[in-house]
């Protein structure tokens, strides 16, 4: 019983290590407003055993509005490569996605997050979610 306790946590560990977090900027003078796209590569343990380059992917972030307890963001992520890929993360834990990406094409993804915005109702209507945006992590890639 300890041993496949064991064996399960260290699943659970490995892949929580494999996965990578990324946090685009937000728009400073218009968080209504996607932010600067964060540009980067993104390549699994499968495609470097088969030799498969790194798929190129931009991620950027805005602000949808901010909710009672927290802030609620749009994600999106484009894929910039000349490949399909197949991409599976999170925003929050609890908001997992697996999406199939074509050359050129963009998903938004929404998350909420329940980090406390502001002091008042004031300051976390006016700029209270601009600096919180959550990071989105990428669990597994998949080129097709």
């Amino acid at each position: 019983m300890i041993r496949t306790l064991t064996s399960l946590l260290l699943c659970a560990l490995a892949t929580a290590a494999s996965a990578r977090s990324f946090m685009p900027e937000m728009n400073r003078v218009d968080p209504k407003e996607f932010g600067e796209p964060l540009k980067t590569t993104l390549v699994s343990a499968d495609m470097e055993k088969d030799e498969i380059a790194p798929v190129a992917v931009e991620f950027a972030v805005q602000l949808k509005k901010p909710i009672v307890m927290g802030c609620k963001y749009i994600f999106r992520i484009t894929n910039t490569s000349d490949r399909t890929v197949v991409v599976k993360g999170y925003t929050v834990p609890d908001q997992k996605f697996s999406e199939k990406l074509k050359p050129g094409a963009s998903i938004d993804l929404l998350t909420n997050t329940m980090m406390r915005c502001g002091a008042t109702k004031e300051e976390k209507k006016e700029h209270g979610c601009d600096d919180r945006a959550p990071s989105i992590n990428i669990q597994e890639v998949e080129v097709k």
